[in-house]
């Protein structure tokens, strides 16, 4: 059976008479139990959270629905009171913000997706005054919306999104001014960063990179379509190599498209991998693709561009906010085949556009999305939204404690 853990840090005892600091409470969906863009933003925040806090003299406490392991420590760090992780475990989500909020004062409560964010409007009474953002990512909120996650975000303080498309698509779903919502785009990896080096030089054959999620809800993200364009990338221009990287239960109808396109000996399907390995691919590949018909952002475009690679991605959602078309990657239609295999051959043929799109696409990377980057929108949105006059009407926990419940 899954467990929940419930991770407190050390905390020094504190009398009434002291003053508060600034206490933020994060509800998020999932940051460290699989990949994947969500979970990495959710990372990002936990580390620019806690290094804002640390700064200030603030605190920060976490509530993951869909974790149930300990954090990574480098996320993390000492300015957190508590990470409480509850196994995908909705009763015990809600009765864990139930009880925080019972003992503690928070001053800012930021709901990382959605679907948590009627938690603050159910629980208004509890929450002395706190004021509520929300977080709008990618595809949970292109579509209609339950009535509380309406008045959820209606009634929030704030409005915080991932990309220009989904604020638009937010606005219009909700009703809310587009003004409102604030603009926080996802960055590269921090930890990343430090390992990531630029090569154009590629591999011998030709290495095409996706690295996606394969589950059949995922079918959006157009893998099948470059299965079906590799037929005639081999007609026009030659063996190539198609590395897949990720998991899924769409996997076993993928590869039975490639049996029947016969294009199964250009094709690899490498599973998961680990940061380190997942790099190496980066450094090698020719290029990378992913037409993604719903992408929120992409974080793998910027792990690409990274390495100074030319991407492919689709001329949907909030893709064209990391690709600019033409400039640093190209975009093409996920159901277009025909245009997605012109362009990849386009690419595999030119070695110069290749180079130059993926450097274009590394600087871009270097200017807007990186962790700094990201870092210091956060600092702005909270000291926009946190006041910094003294309070005393909180005493810290006592005691720092570490619970296993089946």
């Amino acid at each position: 059976m899954s467990k929940s853990i419930d991770v407190l840090f050390t905390v020094n005892n504190v009398s009434k008479k002291e003053v508060s600091p600034n206490r933020i409470l994060l509800l998020l969906p999932e940051a460290f139990e699989r990949p994947g863009g969500i979970q990495r933003f959710c990372r990002a925040l936990c580390l620019a959270s806690g290094r804002w806090a640390r700064r200030e003299g603030a605190r920060v406490s976490a509530i993951v629905l869909n974790d149930q392991s300990a954090p990574d420590a480098r996320y993390v760090n000492g300015s957190f009171d508590r990470f409480v992780t509850v196994g995908k475990k909705k009763r015990k989500f809600i009765a864990s913000y139930l009880r925080m909020l019972s003992g503690t004062h928070f001053d800012l409560i930021i709901s990382a997706h959605v679907s948590l964010a009627p938690l603050a409007l159910f629980a208004a009474p509890l929450t002395g005054g706190a004021k509520t953002a929300v977080i709008a990512y990618g595809i949970e909120v292109w579509q209609p919306l339950s009535l509380a996650q309406r008045a959820a975000v209606r009634r929030a303080d704030a409005v915080l999104s991932i990309s220009d498309y989904t604020t638009q698509q937010l606005a219009q779903r909700t009703g809310i001014d587009a003004d409102k919502i604030s603009l926080l785009p996802c960055s590269l990896d921090p930890f990343w960063e430090e390992l990531g080096t630029p090569d154009t030089n590629g591999s011998a054959v030709p290495m095409m990179l996706s690295v996606v999620r394969m589950e059949k809800e995922d079918r959006y993200k157009g893998i099948d379509s470059v299965i079906r364009s590799l037929p005639a990338i081999v007609r026009e221009f030659g063996p190539v190599d198609y590395r897949i990287i990720g998991r899924g239960n769409d996997i076993p109808s993928l590869k039975a498209l490639a049996d029947e396109l016969g294009v199964t000996n250009y094709i690899t399907f490498a599973g998961e991998l680990c940061d380190q390995e997942l790099q190496d691919y980066y450094r090698r590949c020719t290029l990378f693709v992913m037409p993604s018909e719903r992408e929120g952002f992409g974080i793998v475009f910027l792990e690409a561009m990274a390495y100074g690679k030319a991407v492919v991605g689709g001329a949907h959602g909030g893709t064209p906010s990391v690709v600019s078309d033409g400039e640093t990657g190209l975009l093409v239609h996920s159901s277009d085949v025909e245009g997605l295999t012109n362009a990849l051959v386009r690419l595999l043929r030119d070695k110069e556009l290749r180079e130059r799109l993926g450097h274009a696409g590394r600087e871009r990377l270097q200017q807007e999305f990186t962790f700094e980057k990201f870092q210091d929108k956060l600092d702005t949105f909270f000291k926009r939204h946190l006041s910094f006059a003294d309070r005393t009407d909180f005493k810290r926990p006592k005691n720092s404690f570490h619970e296993t419940t089946k």
